[in-house]
């Protein structure tokens, strides 16, 4: 998670500029109020005093209003795009992936609905497995075997908003609901649970770590089960299972002890440990002895990871690929035999949105991010999959 997804989370911003002008003139101690109440001497105004006072105030307002009112704007995507890495994407890499049989899944908005897409990798176009235009399908995670996914929707109204997650064969058909108010699934090895983490609010927000509790659901029997130390896990994003199911990896912040940090969790017990690796967002690898993750908002980090060790660490920690500002990258994940890594690439947006409306974040609009694969073999070896820059992102690996 970026500086300002740091700083945004401590804020809770109104709309402008309705908003505004109530906060500044009811507000009690708020300089209209002042203004309003303060008894002038029997004198005349001192001009050059009271004209920098007002000239205060409204550099002081003009100032808010810009704060709260304005809307993100979009890094530019063509020249800052080209020079964001220190080569052009490989073609290399691109050749490598025609001859790839696995696939990938990944959210777009094409159409102003957010729907799932299968990207293949030999250039052909990228098919809708979801079409629902009244629901907007977000961060999907495919099974260990690639027969099924399961994802989140965000369903209702907007004043009535819910995230709730399905799982659903890959070609869309028998789509069956997991969890009510839910977020962040993954599966166990052998595909028969899920594991995810309930929002913190009845309230709908985008904000994707805030969740209370892992939560497993047996798909076999339709039941769920809680995590033993649920009482004290909190704030947690991006969840992953080890292929041993004796770990959940995961994203904290601001909660279980933690400013921020990506954590490993003893699936049936109480152990929660510091993998000392800044960013956010992890994945693990199909055997479990690699991570991925954003490291920063310009890199894709690798490390090896050794859950055996008492306590876990993670190692040899480097880049496979470094970009540049504004062009961030996020979402990583593991192929099915850990030779390349999927991810998201594209501008971050100018300027404070108080409004925590971040691209990184699932089903939040990200004008001009595509998803890239990257050779782990090599560094800053890439190739771009996608080319609409349609809002693609939260990439994840299907085997064939």
């Amino acid at each position: 998670m970026s500086d300002l997804e740091d700083r945004l989370t401590d804020l809770r911003p109104l709309p402008a500029p309705t908003d505004l002008w109530d906060r500044v003139t009811k507000r009690p101690g708020s300089f209209r109020v002042a203004i309003a109440t303060r008894k002038l001497p029997g004198r005349l105004v001192s001009l050059p005093k009271d004209a920098l006072l007002w000239a205060s105030a409204a550099g002081l307002l003009l100032t808010l209003y810009v704060i709260l009112a304005s809307t993100p704007e979009v890094a530019p995507a063509g020249p800052a795009a080209a020079a964001a890495f220190p080569q052009e994407p490989s073609t290399e890499v691109l050749e490598k992936l025609r001859a790839y049989p696995h696939k990938i899944l990944c959210e777009s908005n094409r159409d102003g609905n957010w729907e799932l897409y299968l990207v293949g990798m030999d250039g052909s176009a990228a098919v809708n497995v979801t079409k629902t235009p009244d629901v907007d399908e977000l961060y999907p995670k495919a099974s260990p075997d690639g027969s099924r996914v399961c994802f989140a929707a965000d369903e209702g109204k907007p004043d009535a908003r819910v995230r709730n997650l399905y799982v659903m064969n890959l070609d869309g058909t028998d789509r069956r609901k997991v969890a009510d108010n839910s977020r962040e699934p993954c599966w166990n090895a052998d595909g028969t649970a899920i594991a995810y983490l309930r929002a913190e609010f009845d309230k709908f927000t985008f904000s994707d770590f805030a969740t209370k509790g892992i939560y497993i659901y047996d798909l076999k029997i339709g039941q769920t089960r809680e995590h033993p130390n649920n009482s004290k896990i909190h704030h947690l994003y991006t969840l992953n299972w080890s292929p041993d199911g004796k770990w959940f990896v995961a994203t904290v912040h601001g909660g279980m002890g933690f400013k921020h940090g990506i954590l490993a969790i003893e699936a049936e017990g109480a152990g929660v440990y510091d993998l000392g690796l800044g960013g956010c967002r992890p994945d693990l690898s199909h055997d479990g002895k690699q991570i991925t993750w954003g490291h920063g908002d310009f890199a894709v980090g690798v490390a090896d990871l050794d859950l055996s060790a008492k306590p876990p660490k993670a190692t040899n920690i480097r880049n496979v690929v470094e970009s540049k500002d504004p062009m961030e990258t996020y979402h990583t994940d593991w192929s099915p035999d850990g030779k390349f890594i999927a991810f998201s690439f594209g501008p971050k947006f100018k300027g404070k949105n108080l409004k925590g409306l971040l691209p990184e974040f699932p089903g939040v609009e990200a004008p001009g991010w595509n998803v890239c694969v990257a050779d782990v073999s090599q560094k800053n070896k890439f190739a771009i999959l996608t080319t609409d820059g349609k809002s693609n992102k939260e990439p994840d690996w299907v085997r064939r």
